[in-house]
């Protein structure tokens, strides 16, 4: 199939991979830098550079990913659903979530194919846990936490835009701990209420959050959140998930699945990790999520990773925003 390319940035470079190894051909790529144009061209010869979006729209593609700045979507999505050209979407879907509600909005009323790359949930553990929490094999919930001790240097931050609210809609939560949000909100649901607090560490110059901590409220039971981008060395996320049956770690790709002394490895995967690196992206989650976007779009079934889902996602990360703004718990 044909593809646009929107960004060719650090989140280009997985779905780059992955299109290449689905056989399917990159047309054009919207960026003004011509080295990075050069980098999609050196797997994707015949790639047109372009600037804006709409030309590379215009190239007879079959769908495009997005995956250029976040508070970009929404013009990239509003010429894509006048084209009619369904897309698979870097998270978050906005830097707001007045922007997301508008971009689940405007794809629904087109008609055009809408997933987002939370890719937790093609990840084995990911799938693992979702299947292991609904067949109830961890009884009832009980608690559960989400870490990700992340490291980035200042030169990470120091991309014109990165780490603000206006380009990328916040810091660490929004971009690096969202993933593992989104992953306990698939499995469980959305939460009655959060608190958060969130704050730049003496590590970074940035805008945005560095440093996140917040609780998710079940009514029954809570998961606390952590997420920072100034946890040296960096390590990969875990994801605990407690009940009257048993406990399950996910971390990485792997889940383990603790019952009485036991511990049984349910699933396992790579030890590749953007922990400490934002290129060391692992491209089989991406593979799994473009094939399962492009078999829902043709079938016309919602993905793994649709729209509603993602803006349910961001709604929960937009209280935690609003929760460490006031002080305050805050409703979903």
């Amino acid at each position: 199939m044909r593809v646009a390319m929107i960004g060719a940035g650090f989140a280009s470079r997985p779905h780059l991979l992955a299109l290449h190894d689905l056989g399917h051909e990159v047309v054009s790529v919207v960026t003004r830098r011509e080295e990075r144009a050069r980098n999609v061209q050196a797997l994707f010869p015949r790639a047109k550079q372009c600037w804006p979006a709409a030309p590379a729209l215009d190239e007879g593609v079959d769908f495009a990913i997005v995956a250029s700045p976040t508070n970009t979507h929404l013009e990239v999505v509003t010429e894509a659903a006048a084209r009619g050209v369904d897309l698979i979407c870097e998270k978050p879907l906005g830097a707001s979530l007045d922007q997301a509600e508008a971009l689940v909005r405007i794809a629904r009323e087109a008609g055009i194919g809408l997933a987002v790359c939370f890719q937790h949930r093609a990840k084995p553990g990911g799938r693992a846990l979702y299947r292991l929490v609904r067949a109830g094999q961890l009884g009832e919930i009980t608690g559960g936490m989400i870490h990700v001790p992340w490291w980035r240097e200042q030169s990470y931050y120091d991309d014109p835009g990165r780490g603000t609210f206006e380009r990328d809609g916040g810091g660490a939560l929004i971009t690096q701990g969202v993933h593992a949000v989104d992953l306990v909100v698939w499995v469980l649901g959305p939460p009655r209420r959060v608190v958060a607090c969130a704050r730049q560490s003496p590590v970074h110059k940035m805008e945005a959050e560095d440093v996140f901590g917040g609780l998710m409220d079940y009514g029954g039971f809570v998961i606390t959140v952590q997420a920072s981008t100034a946890a040296y060395p960096g390590r990969e996320e875990e994801v605990w998930l407690t009940g009257t049956k048993g406990t399950a770690v996910q971390h990485g790709a792997a889940l383990d699945l603790y019952q009485d002394i036991s511990m049984e490895v349910v699933a396992s995967g790579t030890n590749a990790t953007t922990a400490t690196d934002p290129t060391g992206m692992p491209v089989e989650w991406h593979r799994s999520l473009i094939k399962d976007a492009l078999d829902c779009f043709a079938a016309g079934r919602e993905p793994l990773s649709g729209g509603a889902a993602a803006l349910l996602t961001q709604r929960v990360a937009a209280a935690f925003y609003r929760s460490a703004r006031s002080d305050r718990w805050e409703t979903i």
